[in-house]
């Protein structure tokens, strides 16, 4: 029952269930918590606060679907080709940002922070899905080093590109709301 070709797909579906969490509690949260967040993060925010100093729903949801393309698209080709590197690369990310992103977060802010909630949730599934890909592909511990390696490349650039891309694509849809087009 487990295929790869299954197991593949877990990836989207996880990150889209966990990343529901943060789109629809961010705005509240930053909203909520904005002079609690200043005092924890003085300098660097979490979510890209720094970059858009507001949370927008939409800006969050375009940054959102950005990277459920890509994950989907390393799926897919994952499934296609039969090549799993970059997908153990990049579900490994994910589940290492779980962890010492969400849940840290939450411990050094004390309280809920967004994407918490199904990071808990969603942790000891995701290590079992590895377990069950390791099991089927069989990489050796060189393989997998380097692709946890390369999964946590991929977070670091992609994290904040994205958050940063998140205030730019906030203050577009901004303007445009207030934008009147001539009749």
């Amino acid at each position: 029952m487990f295929t790869m070709n299954f197991i593949v797909w877990m990836f989207p579906v996880i990150f889209m269930i966990h990343d529901f969490e943060e789109i629809i509690m961010a705005e509240v949260w930053g909203c909520r918590y904005r002079k609690e967040i200043s005092e924890v993060w003085p300098n660097r925010q979490p979510f890209g606060l720094n970059n858009m100093h507001f949370y927008k729903t939409p800006g969050i949801s375009i940054a959102v679907e950005v990277e459920f393309l890509l994950f989907s698209l390393i799926s897919l080709f994952s499934v296609i080709f039969q090549s799993y590197f970059l997908w153990y690369s990049g579900f490994l990310g994910i589940t290492l940002h779980l962890v010492f992103v969400h849940m840290l977060l939450c411990i050094r802010f004390r309280n809920y922070v967004p994407g918490v909630i199904t990071s808990i949730i969603f942790i000891l599934p995701n290590v079992w899905i590895l377990y069950l890909a390791q099991t089927i592909i069989r990489y050796d511990m060189r393989t997998i080093l380097l692709s946890c390696l390369l999964g946590i490349i991929l977070i670091i650039i992609l994290i904040p590109m994205l958050h940063k891309a998140m205030g730019l694509w906030s203050k577009w849809l901004q303007k445009y709301s207030k934008t009147q087009t001539k009749e």
